[in-house]
């Protein structure tokens, strides 16, 4: 049974000098320990969470960039065909230009090779009449 004397005061100030002294020794640098550990943690945490969201930019701006450049591949590559058709357009033209010159230098020329064609017929002509009348007439005209 608890008896209540000088020993149960005695016991409760050695009970309060124990627990002041492992305060002092054990528990405030073990307290000190986990509060440093769990601001480091929470540093760490930070420094995790930056890199991350860094990482994220870093990558969203890779793929911006990937598609600015597809995006500048293709205007340039629209740009060489639009040059590349008006090359064609204009290179037809000027073939269709040169090509109607012959064609009317042809017809030209053929026009002149005809006029002087039927110049000789009919020189031609005229005499082939004339030996054909002397002949049918029997007589020189």
């Amino acid at each position: 049974m608890i008896n209540i004397d000088a020993t149960l005061f005695v016991q409760m100030v050695n009970f309060f000098i124990l627990l002041f002294a492992m305060n002092i020794i054990l528990y405030r640098p073990i307290r000190r320990l986990v509060a440093q550990r769990n601001e480091h943690i929470s540093e760490q945490e930070q420094q995790i969470s930056q890199a991350d969201a860094e990482a994220v930019a870093a990558g969203q701006e890779f793929e911006d960039r990937i598609q600015a450049a597809r995006d500048l591949g293709r205007r340039k590559v629209q740009d060489l065909k639009d040059a590349a058709y008006q090359y064609e357009k204009d290179l037809l033209q000027k073939a269709g230009e040169q090509a109607g010159e012959k064609v009317q230098e042809m017809r030209s020329k053929v026009q002149a090779e005809i006029g002087a064609a039927r110049e000789q017929l009919r020189s031609q002509v005229q005499a082939f009449a004339m030996d054909l009348a002397q002949k049918i007439l029997g007589r020189s005209i």
